[in-house]
C-alpha cells in the first residue's frame, strides 16, 4: 500500500512540475523597465522550488514512516533528492539579482558571490541567439563574466555600453 502511495505522489509531482512548465511558456514576459532596480530570476524559480521542497517532503514522510523494505529505498532516495533540488532552487532564487546601471552592472551570482562589471572594463561583448532567445554575454578585464537573457531583463545601458566598447 505505501508503494502504491509513493507512485502516486511521484506521479502527482510530475503533474505538477508539467502544469507550472505548460503555463509558464504560454505566459509572456515584459522586461523591468527601471534602470538600477534589482532584477530577480522568474517568480517560477521560487515556485517551482517549493512545489518540490512540498512533494519531496510529503513522499519523505510517506517512505521513511513505513516499515523498511527493498522497494522503498529508492523512493526514500528520491524523497531526499527532490528536497534537496526544492531548496537548492529556492536558494538560488533568494542569492541571484541583476541590477542594470547607467555606469555598471552588478550581479549575484546562484552561490552568493556578488561580482561588478564597470561599462569601461568590457574586454569582450557578443549577443548569442540560442532558439528563439537571445542572450548577452559580457567578460571585463578582470576575467568577470555575465550571461543573461535579453527577453527576460532590461539591459538598455548595458547593450549600448558593450556595443560601443565593441566598436
Amino acid at each position: 500500500m505505501s508503494g502504491f502511495v509513493a507512485k502516486a505522489v511521484i506521479i502527482a509531482i510530475v503533474i505538477a512540475l508539467v502544469i507550472v512548465v505548460v503555463a509558464r511558456f504560454f505566459r509572456r514576459v515584459t522586461p523591468a523597465k527601471q534602470v538600477g532596480k534589482r532584477q530577480r530570476m522568474p517568480l517560477l524559480v521560487v515556485l517551482a522550488g517549493a512545489v518540490l521542497l512540498i512533494a519531496g517532503a510529503v513522499l519523505g514522510v510517506v517512505t521513511f514512516a513505513a516499515r523498511f523494505t527493498a522497494e522503498l529505498l529508492p523512493a526514500r532516495i528520491a524523497s531526499v533528492v527532490v528536497v534537496l533540488l526544492g531548496l537548492g532552487l529556492i536558494l538560488a532564487y533568494r542569492n541571484w539579482f541583476l541590477e542594470v546601471r547607467a555606469d555598471a552592472v552588478r550581479f549575484r551570482t546562484v552561490l552568493g558571490r556578488e561580482k561588478h562589471i564597470a561599462y569601461r572594463d568590457i574586454a569582450s561583448f557578443r549577443m548569442v541567439s540560442s532558439g528563439l532567445r537571445t542572450r548577452v554575454r559580457v567578460r571585463s578585464n578582470d576575467g568577470v563574466k555575465l550571461s543573461v537573457d535579453t527577453g527576460r531583463y532590461a539591459l538598455g545601458p548595458l547593450i549600448e555600453a558593450g556595443r560601443s566598447a565593441a566598436s
